[in-house]
């Protein structure tokens, strides 16, 4: 064969060597069974129901504040000449304790002058009344006389219309009767005078004596006092400083008296006072379970908790019209100048909340849409319908289409729904 033939054959042989081969591998090929699709189920974490009646307690955020505090004054004008050895800023004071001294020396001085006025005052007095003594009587001498000139006046006339008595004699009578008239009259105007001196030196000496009163007073005022246990404040008057009356000392911070002050949200003043209206009728916020609700406080400072213990005392007197929060004063219990606690420290407060019945305490990650949970029943989820109650923290109260014993799935997915396979982890 010429090479020109072997040149187009041999290609051909080639391309039908390789169509058989392909033929070969295609009908000896394997057939692959399809495998069936299997359902692989979502693991979760899930939860039982326990419905019941549920008095969560309220984690609360508040100030220490001065329940009772006073603004300490000066009471009369002087010289301080002494001071409480702890009268100084953050220093603290007994009841009755002395704060500060004033100089008493003008305020003796009036007193000794007052007194003095007082005893010249009450012998002037006695010397008036002695006067007037004298001239009431002088005075029933002198009514005496003209009853005796009366007598001989009426005698003359009797004895002048028979002839034995001469006219001279009887004008005579009549002219001393006058007078005697006269002179009564005198003396009658002389112990009215003498009385009313007497009411107006009682005058005078009951003004002395409201002088000497307020000296007294003065007297008792230049020694200032603590009117309770307390911190002292804004200390401002020294030894050597003149004060003026009504002039500012310091301020002193009742130490028995602190609060703490917290401010309730919209919902949680509602649900409370909605629990104290049912209970006991329009005045319940005053005084029932709401107002001397037991509250516990904690102070954390230092790595260091100090408990105590309150009652809430009362409510604000306006609400927030930023916020809408209302803002209630716990009162502190067994606080004194030896505890650590002072007024603008941040606590801790737990207050027990109303008291919500047939409701389940759930995670907040069980709840969807703020109205629906999904519960297991033989690996499926279903549906159900339910109410928020309340918000306690990171859990809620939930109450509707749940019953004790659900196993109600706690993880969140975004493909969760009716019918979806779970399993329990």
């Amino acid at each position: 064969m010429s090479w020109q033939v072997r040149k187009a054959v041999v290609p051909g042989i080639v391309v039908l060597a390789a169509l058989a081969a392909t033929v070969y591998l295609l009908r000896t090929k394997p057939v692959v069974e399809p495998l069936d699709k299997v359902e692989q189920p979502w693991l979760v974490s899930a939860t039982k129901v326990r419905l019941g009646d549920i008095r969560p307690r309220l984690r609360l955020y508040g100030e220490i504040v001065a329940g009772r505090e006073v603004e300490l004054r000066a009471l009369v004008a002087g010289e301080v000449v002494a001071v409480a050895d702890t009268f100084i800023d953050s220093g603290s004071l007994r009841q009755g304790d002395m704060i500060v001294a004033i100089d008493d020396f003008d305020y003796r001085a009036r007193f000794d002058e007052l007194t003095a006025q007082i005893r010249e005052a009450t012998a002037r007095l006695e010397e008036i009344k002695a006067r007037r003594n004298s001239h009431a009587a002088a005075l029933r001498r002198d009514q005496e006389m003209v009853e005796l000139h009366q007598r001989d006046v009426e005698r003359m006339s009797a004895l002048s219309g028979r002839g034995t008595v001469s006219e001279k004699k009887l004008d005579t009578a009549r002219m001393e009767l006058t007078k005697q008239q006269r002179t009564t009259e005198i003396r009658q105007s002389d112990l009215r005078a003498e009385t009313a001196h007497i009411k107006q030196q009682e005058a005078v000496i009951n003004r002395l004596n409201v002088g000497l009163r307020r000296t007294e007073r003065d007297l008792q005022r230049v020694r200032l006092t603590a009117p309770f246990d307390g911190f002292l404040a804004d200390v401002q008057a020294q030894v050597g400083k003149r004060l003026s009356a009504n002039d500012r000392v310091a301020r002193l911070i009742d130490a028995g008296r602190l609060e703490a002050r917290v401010t309730l949200s919209d919902g949680q003043y509602g649900r409370l006072v909605s629990e104290d209206s049912r209970r006991g009728g329009q005045n319940e916020s005053q005084n029932g379970i709401l107002i001397g609700r037991e509250v516990e406080i904690t102070w954390q400072v230092g790595g260091h908790q100090f408990p105590y213990k309150g009652r809430l005392d009362r409510i604000g007197a306006q609400i927030d019209s930023a916020s809408g929060g209302v803002q209630v004063y716990i009162r502190l219990e067994g606080v004194d100048l030896s505890k650590p606690l002072r007024p603008g420290a941040f606590v801790t407060i737990s207050m027990p909340d109303r008291t919500f019945r047939g409701v389940a305490q759930l995670p907040e990650s069980a709840l969807y849409d703020s109205n629906t949970v999904y519960i297991i029943e033989g690996e499926r989820l279903k549906k159900r319908q339910v109410e928020l109650v309340a918000r306690i923290g990171n859990d809620v109260l939930l109450r509707g289409k749940i019953r004790d014993g659900d196993q109600v799935v706690t993880t969140r997915f975004a493909e969760i729904g009716p019918g979806q396979k779970v399993e329990i982890r």
